[in-house]
């Protein structure tokens, strides 16, 4: 499961560099005053993880394929030419899609009794959810507007 984080860690960095150069409008500035922090953490975060699970003997991704494979996020290099705030949004939502993961992982990580890990991913899914609060309100959305909700599940 921590493959599948680390990943989207990657990607999503990715897409917000994209998102960085191509938006326009308010989302340009909000991004140039924040994508470069987001970028950072989730960079450090990948880097973090990655020596964890190495340290503790674990496989990691390592190849483009692999990234691939194991990313969620979804990549599309039009989205460049959406709306800012739609691209904007786009990000929102991957970041509402790794918390599914990070969530799922926190319950495996304390299940084998892996609290150093389980903790490390409390953490990111701290960070994950305040700039998705964040973001949500400078795109005018209420909180959940738009992201996955588990009672559509439920059909």
């Amino acid at each position: 499961m921590t493959g599948h984080i680390i990943a989207n860690l990657l990607i999503h960095s990715l897409k917000i560099s994209q998102a960085k150069m191509f938006a326009k409008g308010p989302a340009a500035l909000f991004l140039s005053k924040i994508g470069d922090k987001w970028i950072s953490h989730e960079q450090a975060e990948f880097t973090h993880f990655n020596q964890l699970l190495v340290n503790n003997g674990e496989s990691i991704p390592t190849t483009t394929d692999q990234f691939k494979q194991f990313t969620m996020l979804e990549e599309d290099g039009s989205t460049k030419y959406q709306p800012g705030d739609t691209q904007l949004f786009t990000l929102v939502k991957d970041f509402d899609t790794q918390t599914l993961f990070i969530t799922k992982a926190i319950s495996l990580a304390q299940k084998e009794n892996w609290q150093e890990l389980a903790v490390n991913l409390t953490t990111l899914l701290a960070w994950i959810k305040e700039q998705i609060a964040l973001t949500q309100r400078f795109l005018g959305h209420d909180l959940r507007a738009g992201l996955y909700n588990e009672e559509d599940d439920d059909f």
